[in-house]
């Protein structure tokens, strides 16, 4: 359960950070993802259900797992600093410019978990339609996404502030449901505790909602200032 919020919380995180990209490089790492899947299918095929949740299981295997959630959602962030500096100052970086074309490489691994999640639940289907079917919708949701979420949040801060917040949530589940192979202070006849995470949740939705409004308060300030 843990993985699969972490895989939906990483798509949308890279979605998040392609709404810095023009659309044809947009499209561009949307093939590469759609090819990724249609390679990966046969290895994907080969998987044994039981031993990739044993594996999930691991200790060992889930501790490298939060270590590359934690250099991902770091690199994450130094955009997030580096692109509000540029934002606000006018002079782009060195290390925005690096930064700004790391994709989130994590994505793969994530789609890899979506693709053989679908091999085993939609038995008796072609491997090459599954592969097909989760290859496009992987590119409708990079395009489409990154495009409506330009749309939805054209202000750059407010994209940078939920790139943020996104990145330090996926750190936090990382930590919290990776670190031992169970979730930490859960009683062990409870397998997920969806208040813990539900309150979480709504505690970054709140900052969010908080650095929204301060962000829109400073903006009609400025133009104020600037046009009186």
């Amino acid at each position: 359960m843990v993985i699969a919020i972490l895989t939906a919380f990483i798509v949308i995180n890279v979605v998040l950070k392609l709404s810095f990209w023009k659309l044809w490089q947009q499209a561009l790492w949307a093939a590469i993802a759609f090819l990724f899947i249609w390679l990966a299918t046969d290895f994907a095929s080969e998987q044994s259900q039981v031993a990739l949740d044993a594996m999930l299981n691991n200790p060992t295997v889930l501790s490298n797992i939060t270590v590359l959630l934690t250099i991902e959602t770091a690199v994450c962030m130094a955009f997030c600093f580096t692109s509000l500096r540029t934002l606000f100052k006018g002079t782009q970086s060195r290390w925005n410019r690096v930064l700004q074309w790391y994709p989130n490489l994590l994505l793969f691994p994530a789609l890899f978990y979506v693709l053989t999640q679908s091999v085993f639940y939609f038995t008796g289907i072609s491997f090459g339609y599954i592969a097909l079917g989760v290859g496009t919708a992987t590119f409708l949701t990079i395009v489409g996404g990154a495009w409506g979420m330009k749309r939805l949040l054209p202000e750059e801060d407010i994209r940078l502030e939920l790139h943020f917040l996104l990145s330090l949530l996926i750190t936090l589940l990382g930590l919290i449901g990776t670190a031992n192979g169970q979730i930490l202070y859960v009683p062990e006849t409870e397998p997920l505790n969806l208040k813990v995470l539900g309150t979480t949740f709504l505690f970054f939705a709140l900052l969010f909602g908080i650095g929204f409004a301060l962000s829109k308060l400073y903006w009609r300030i400025k133009k104020i200032k600037h046009h009186p």
